[in-house]
C-alpha cells in the first residue's frame, strides 16, 4: 500500500522547519561566544545582541510543548535554558512595596562626548541623584556648568584633556552633594584603558568609595590604520583590555569594601550579559543593581528601547532597592538611576 500522506497542515511543517533551524543556528552562536569570549568581532557583537536572539526561545518553548514537536523542543531547548539564564532575574526579583526609600541614590550617564547635554540637564533637574558618575565629559563643558547646579558642590574630574587633545571628550567624572574627601588614581590598569580615580565620598559620615569607570571601547572590523588609532588596539586587544580592567577593578573594589568603604562602581563596561567583563565584575562581590530589582531588560545603548545594557551600577555595602533610566537627551547612552540603601 502506499504511504499516508502527512496529515499536518504546510503552515506547521514550515513553522517546525524554522523553529528547528532557529535553535540549531542560538546553540551554534551560544557556542561561539562560549569558545570566543569577546576576543572576535562576532562573538562580542553576539554577545552584545543575545537579548534579542535569545528571545524567541521562550515563545518556542511552550509552542513546541503544545504541539508536540519533540524535535524542535530537543533543538531549542539549550538557547531557551539560556535565555533563562539572562531573563530569570528581571521575573524573579521584583521591588518591595514595604521598602521604606533610598538611603542615597545615584546615578551613571555616558553623555557620548557632552552630546547628551539635554539628557544631563534633565537629570540633574529632575533624577534626584546624590552622587552623579560621568563618562565622555568633554573638558571644555567643566568651566561651562561650574556654577549650574550648585547643590553639586564636590566635583572631581579624571582623564579629561584641553580641547583638541587626543582624549578629548574621555574623561570621567563625579558630582556629588556630599563632600568629597579624597581623591585617588587606580593603579594597575592596563595599557590601552581610560584612567579612572576612587573618589571618597562623605555621606552623614558614611564612606562611600565611588569609581566612574567607561571600559575599553571595541573596535569593531577595524582596518589596521584605524586600530592603531585606539588606545586599546583592535578587537581582540580591546576584550583583553576591558577583561583586564574589570579584574583590576574587582579586586579594587573587594580591597575597599574590606577596610571599611561601601563601593559604587558604575559607567559604560562596552559589554553586557554575556559578554565576559561583566561576570568577572559580579564574581568579585558587587552586586548589580539592575540585576537584583531590575523588571525588564533595561537596555541602554542605543535609541530607546536600546540593544544592550552596558551601563550598570554595581555596589558592595549598599543594598539595592530600585532603579530606572531617564532620558538620554542625545546621547548613544541613557541614564541609569539607581536607589541604594545602607545594610541595616
Amino acid at each position: 500500500m502506499p504511504p499516508t500522506p502527512s496529515r499536518r497542515p504546510w503552515w506547521r511543517r514550515t513553522l517546525r522547519t524554522l523553529a528547528v533551524a532557529y535553535g540549531v543556528l542560538a546553540t551554534l552562536a551560544l557556542l561561539v561566544v562560549l569558545a570566543l569570549s569577546d576576543g572576535h568581532a562576532v562573538s562580542y557583537v553576539l554577545g552584545l545582541f543575545a537579548t534579542w536572539w535569545l528571545v524567541p526561545a521562550l515563545v518556542l518553548v511552550p509552542f513546541a510543548a503544545a504541539f508536540r514537536s519533540w524535535r524542535t523542543l530537543a533543538a531549542v531547548v539549550v538557547p531557551a535554558l539560556a535565555a533563562g539564564t539572562l531573563f530569570g532575574p528581571y521575573a524573579l526579583h521584583r521591588l518591595d512595596p514595604r521598602d521604606p526609600g533610598p538611603d542615597l541614590r545615584v546615578a551613571t550617564f555616558n553623555t557620548t562626548n557632552w552630546r547628551g547635554a539635554a539628557g544631563v540637564t534633565e537629570l540633574m533637574r529632575h533624577g534626584g541623584a546624590d552622587v552623579v558618575l560621568l563618562q565622555e565629559v568633554v573638558p571644555s563643558q567643566q568651566a561651562r556648568y561650574r556654577d549650574q547646579w550648585p547643590e553639586y558642590a564636590y566635583r572631581s574630574y579624571t582623564g579629561t584633556t584641553a580641547t583638541g587633545g587626543r582624549n578629548e571628550g574621555d574623561g570621567n567624572a563625579v558630582w556629588s552633594k556630599y563632600p568629597i574627601v579624597s581623591v585617588e588614581p587606580v593603579t594597575g590598569l592596563p595599557t590601552g584603558a581610560r584612567p579612572a580615580d576612587v573618589v571618597t565620598v562623605d555621606a552623614d559620615g558614611r564612606r562611600i568609595a565611588v569609581i566612574s569607570v567607561h571600559l575599553a571601547s571595541p573596535c569593531l572590523f577595524c582596518s589596521p590604520a584605524k586600530a592603531a588609532l585606539n588606545p586599546a588596539g583592535d578587537t581582540a586587544d580591546a576584550a583583553r583590555v576591558r577583561v583586564a580592567e574589570a579584574r583590576r577593578y574587582g579586586d579594587l573594589a573587594e580591597s575597599l569594601h574590606a577596610a571599611g568603604n561601601a563601593v559604587v562602581l558604575a559607567g559604560d563596561l562596552n559589554s553586557a550579559e554575556f559578554n565576559e567583563p561583566l561576570r568577572v565584575l559580579r564574581s568579585h562581590g558587587l552586586t548589580d543593581v539592575h540585576r537584583a530589582v531590575g523588571t525588564q531588560p533595561g537596555l541602554t545603548r542605543g535609541a530607546s528601547p536600546g540593544f544592550a545594557r552596558v551601563d550598570v551600577v554595581l555596589v558592595a555595602g549598599l543594598g539595592p532597592v530600585d532603579d530606572h533610566e531617564r532620558d538620554p537627551g542625545g546621547s548613544t547612552h541613557s541614564p541609569v538611576v539607581a536607589d541604594l540603601a545602607w545594610p541595616s
